[in-house]
């Protein structure tokens, strides 16, 4: 959910101002025939406003809604209390088995997990391919920088569980398609967030086709992105497409960010005035991006966990939009998350779901060293194990 948006972020600000520049344009046409002449400022303004509010689109029917994220979590009906969202599988729990493959949705749905995201990109030849990073180097230590460079034959054989802490446990791991996945995700009535990622023309007809062509996903499938502009090109053409827009703060001029860390890893860091550049990005990006949601007509909001409030929840609550964080790992978090916000959250592990300790602890199950290292800080703190 983190990853690069600089370069799929700024068409949609970019759109919205050559829409706002159209209208303008029309009324300095006509304005040497008017009595009425604004300053530059307030006739952007106005013009500006006219353009979102003419382009703004609707948000999707209210039971596809419900039926994708279920009852609000803040309800107090007891009968629906078994149908609240509560834990999504972020990458079909990233920690737990090797991201965004067959394997992981089948250890989530083995697990009672009826909620999945997942990543998804196009190869050299369109085929959508599970995939969050660009390349290959983190999953399989190869030398593929970028998927869509590569055609699907030469991906699929790919081993992209040889260097998941749990190898051992799933041998010989291979990229796995939209299409596939969805075969066996709505057999079994699991519910998905599909995250696109990259901007091309091929990934925003791939989704659309999908739906087309998968009824059954209107009810049990919504979509994400950091870049509002693929969200608004998908919901123009087709508005019952259930949306959700990712964000999270310092995302262009920052690989990474969390709230103890603050922004890490700066992009061009050793080139001042580009840096410099991409932080006044960030700012610009930080007052727009709740106004751009309301312009695609989003269901949910993800936001970067370190960020959300109670003030937050309650903002996007009174809105009717639902608002979730990623990435939600630690016992205590998701418990202050289920108790006090009152809201889904991402997991990159099943470790320390309320309603799985039970059935861990009977099989005994241990999920691997990298998750144990995760929990450790929770174990010394309460005494026991999860």
């Amino acid at each position: 959910m983190a990853t690069c948006v600089t370069r799929r972020v700024w068409p949609a600000y970019a759109e919205m101002w050559r829409l706002s520049s159209i209208s303008r344009g029309g009324f300095i046409n006509t304005q040497t025939r008017s009595f009425f002449v604004f300053p530059f400022g307030i006739e952007l303004g106005i013009f500006g406003a006219a353009a979102y509010f003419i382009t703004k689109l609707k948000k999707p029917d209210h039971h596809s809604v419900l039926s994708i994220f279920g009852p609000d979590p803040n309800i107090n009906d007891e009968s629906q209390t078994d149908r609240v969202v509560q834990c999504i599988a972020h990458r079909g729990a990233a920690l737990d088995a090797p991201e965004n493959t067959l394997e992981a949705f089948k250890y989530c749905v083995e697990r009672d997990c009826n909620f999945i995201e997942l990543d998804v990109r196009t190869s050299k030849d369109g085929k959508l391919v599970l995939l969050h990073d660009q390349g290959l180097e983190r999953l399989a230590a190869t030398s593929v920088t970028d998927v869509h460079a590569v055609d699907w034959e030469s991906l699929k054989n790919i081993n992209i569980g040889a260097t998941h802490p749990n190898r051992s446990k799933f041998n010989d791991v291979h990229l796995c398609l939209l299409d596939d996945a969805l075969d066996y995700l709505l057999d079994n009535k699991v519910r998905v967030i599909i995250d696109i990622k990259g901007d091309d023309k091929q990934v925003v007809n791939g989704i659309l086709k999908t739906y087309s062509s998968r009824p059954l996903l209107y009810q049990y499938g919504a979509v994400t992105c950091f870049n509002p502009y693929i969200l608004y090109q998908i919901r123009k053409r087709d508005p019952q497409i259930v949306a959700a827009i990712s964000y999270r703060p310092y995302c262009f001029s920052a690989k990474d960010y969390d709230a103890v860390n603050g922004p890490t890893n700066p992009r061009y860091g050793d080139n001042l005035p580009v840096h410099a550049a991409l932080r006044c990005a960030d700012v610009l990006h930080s007052l727009v991006w709740r106004w751009s949601a309301r312009w695609c007509g989003v269901s949910a909001v993800l936001l970067h966990k370190d960020i959300v409030s109670p003030s937050e929840v309650q903002y996007w609550r009174a809105l009717g939009v639902r608002c979730a964080g990623w990435s939600v790992n630690r016992p205590l978090e998701k418990l202050y998350w289920r108790g006090v916000l009152r809201a889904p959250y991402l997991a990159d592990t099943l470790v320390g779901e309320p309603d799985n300790d039970d059935k861990q602890e009977k099989t005994n199950e241990r999920p691997g060293p990298v998750v144990d290292r995760l929990l450790e800080p929770e174990r010394h703190a309460s005494g026991h194990n999860h």
